[in-house]
């Protein structure tokens, strides 16, 4: 269906008025509500360190590439485009353990990061107002009383790095390099501000028609900013995974020894603007020509047929750009022989719509399995169970517990996920029946036969809430589908089966119910009674 209206910059620009609105609102007294805004509670919270304890000393590679479909690999099946080259973690996977069922539960990129991070659950989540464009519920730093992975590990004895191109986790504010030794970001992705066009906009008739940016004149300013970062990048690679996979290998080659470490790295591709190298783009569309369309829209609107095969072969180009560069990295690895003594995994966050339901991208109405269904990969010293396809339902927040496990370390006592390695010796055959997910103030639940969404939070749709404001609300009628008979989830039957439909809604009230007074943090330390009694006063 067709949303007019529905466009990133209205989204940003309304949304930074609803986070007006909110911080009016969020100067109440204590015990006034507001929807979307938690009550006031005290000032600060305490932080309580993980304990020090000693694991099997084995080191930890995460490696993180955002906005990679699950159906990239062939381990998944059947591949969303059958000559799709993603040779390099087509081969990681034959000798790691693959979890077929793993989903997000908070979305999208930060907000997965909070799960990723910290192993703990985030829905019900919260509307914070941002000093930055992008104003969704849950996008917000850590916690100052989470409790990370690195922390975890840093008071275990690791050596602890994280190079990463997702600008977001390092914008003013955030603290998601909180228990890393060292962490490294390369820049100049999408909005990030790295090179300027002062004053003006750029020339981007290179990126897009001049109808295209007629119909969307919102990413003229997001392309110029973009085209401005690629002029400062391209000096140092052909691509940003390139580079950040080149800061990974430099930093093993001087870091392989020191055992055991972390090093954790973010691949911000395969995120749109999708600007693959050309020796990529060639293999999916040969002699491709100007303008490139590398910025999908979020409206759901009709494009021409070759606008949306452009868009295809640019995410496949950028796909395989990944995976070429991750392969670098996990040559590197064998090279040095750590998967001998480390513990390796790939995995993504979310997916994106690739012309399904005439969609592109990722949004609260397309909570669907393009989106949501994530890989996720763990590769062991022996390659023991290597190959291993594994069913049951796993989520984000089981990640860091499952590798606390496997390290020989306990999970800090915030951790809400689960260790899903049962899963893998056969001790267990699930951890749980279904899963729920939200964005922003839309949620979804999965079981084995259906996938339903619906608005989690009715109020938040009071106009200064709306999770998209200038959207039409017809783009979140509850959408139901069954599995079987619909494996790819192109047709809703909500209206032909209501009963399921309140079934699987009850179901995401009763999942929230059990997060509520759970998953709300403070951003500041309480005073220390020393400082409350005035003793450092003088």
């Amino acid at each position: 269906m067709e949303s007019k209206g529905y466009s990133r910059r209205n989204f940003l620009k309304s949304a930074m008025a609803a986070g007006a609105a909110a911080n009016v609102s969020a100067r109440q007294v204590p015990g006034e509500t507001t929807p979307g805004i938690p009550p006031i509670n005290s000032c600060g919270s305490v932080w309580d360190p993980p304990p020090k304890q000693s694991g099997n000393n084995l080191n930890l590679i995460v490696i993180v590439s955002d906005t990679f479909r699950h159906d990239n690999l062939a381990c998944y099946g059947k591949k969303w485009l059958d000559r799709l080259e993603t040779p390099n973690l087509d081969r990681f996977a034959e000798k790691a353990v693959v979890f077929k069922d793993a989903y997000a539960e908070g979305m999208p990129t930060i907000v997965i990061r909070r799960t990723l991070y910290t192993g703990r659950r985030v829905i019900p989540f919260y509307y914070f107002p941002q000093h930055e464009s992008v104003q969704l519920p849950g996008w917000h730093q850590l916690y100052y009383e989470d409790v990370t992975l690195a922390e975890t590990l840093l008071r275990a004895g690791y050596i602890n790095t994280l190079i990463s191109s997702l600008y977001h986790q390092f914008k003013p504010g955030r603290n998601f390099q909180r228990g890393f030794h060292t962490w490294r970001w390369v820049r100049g992705l999408e909005f990030d501000c790295y090179g300027t066009s002062p004053h003006g906009l750029l020339d981007v008739s290179d990126l897009v028609s001049a109808e295209y940016m007629a119909r969307f004149p919102y990413l003229h300013a997001m392309l110029s900013q973009y085209k401005a970062n690629r002029q400062l990048w391209k000096q140092q690679g052909e691509s940003v995974s390139q580079i950040v996979a080149q800061e990974a290998i430099r930093w093993l080659n001087d870091n392989h020894g020191q055992r055991p470490f972390y090093l954790h790295v973010e691949f911000f591709n395969s995120h749109e603007p999708w600007d693959p190298p050309r020796r990529f783009l060639e293999k999916y569309k040969p002699n491709a020509t100007n303008p490139s369309f590398v910025e999908p829209p979020y409206d759901t609107v009709p494009l021409a047929d070759e606008i949306k095969q452009r868009f295809r072969a640019n995410y496949a180009g950028a796909v395989n750009d990944v995976d070429y560069w991750v392969g670098n990295l996990l040559n590197t690895v064998a090279e040095f022989g750590l998967f001998e003594n480390s513990v390796v995994v790939f995995m993504s966050d979310h997916g994106a719509m690739l012309g399904e339901h005439g969609q592109f991208l990722k949004g609260p109405d397309k909570l669907r399995g393009q989106v949501t269904h994530i890989p996720l990969l763990i590769r062991t010293p022996g390659d023991q169970h290597g190959g291993k396809k594994v069913g049951g339902f796993v989520q984000v927040p089981d990640v860091m517990p499952t590798l606390l496990y496997l390290l020989g370390l306990k999970p800090p006592s915030r951790v809400t996920g689960s260790n899903i390695w049962p899963l893998v010796t056969g001790e267990t055959a699930k951890i749980r029946e279904e899963v729920v997910h939200t964005y922003g103030w839309v949620g979804a639940v999965r079981n084995q036969e259906w996938n339903y969404s619906e608005i989690w939070q009715p109020e938040a749709h009071q106009e200064k809430y709306h999770v998209l404001p200038g959207a039409p609300l017809s783009i979140y009628k509850p959408q139901l589908y069954h599995l079987e008979d619909d494996p790819s989830e192109l047709t809703s039957v909500a209206d032909k089966y209501p009963d399921v439909a309140r079934q699987m809604s009850a179901k995401i009230k009763a999942y929230i119910a059990t997060g509520k007074g759970l998953t709300f943090g403070s951003f500041n330390a309480k005073p220390s009674l020393d400082t409350q009694r005035g003793l450092y006063a003088k």
